[in-house]
């Protein structure tokens, strides 16, 4: 009995920390003229049942979430989705050189983007945003 004790404990250490993830959620962003946003942040935050974030690099256009690593999965549930930029150094805002995508995507309350990762939602997304000074 202990021996199978033992192994049990063993199997769950190993496997859990992946528990949480699952729902892969991959797609693009894209401005409301259809061309990709090339870089920056897509962030989700559960809506209910606890303050789960996930998060995904964009890179021409794509992302993937994850929890613990990219493109892991996330826990089912809604999403209040925010889209961070890159951030420009000094040398970029003296060139004139603007954010990637309106001030308003920067926050959850404030974005209007939402992903629905629960069973049966779509999985493959597409995330509309427009670019800075436009609302």
């Amino acid at each position: 009995m202990r021996v199978f004790a033992s192994a049990f404990f063993l199997f769950a250490i190993i496997t859990l920390p992946g528990c949480g993830s699952g729902v892969a959620i991959s797609g693009t962003v894209v401005y409301d003229d259809g061309t990709p946003v090339e870089e920056g942040t897509v962030i989700g935050e559960l809506e209910s049942g606890g303050k789960s974030t996930v998060q995904g690099e964009i890179r021409n256009g794509s992302f993937s979430l994850g929890t613990a690593k990219p493109g892991d999965g996330v826990a089912p549930g809604v999403y209040k989705i925010m889209i961070v930029g890159r951030a420009l150094g000094d040398s970029e805002l003296a060139a004139g050189k603007k954010p990637a995508n309106a001030g308003k995507y920067g926050k959850f309350d404030s974005s209007g983007l939402k992903i629905d990762a629960s069973a049966g939602a779509k999985k493959d997304i597409k995330l509309v945003v427009s670019r800075p000074g436009k609302s």
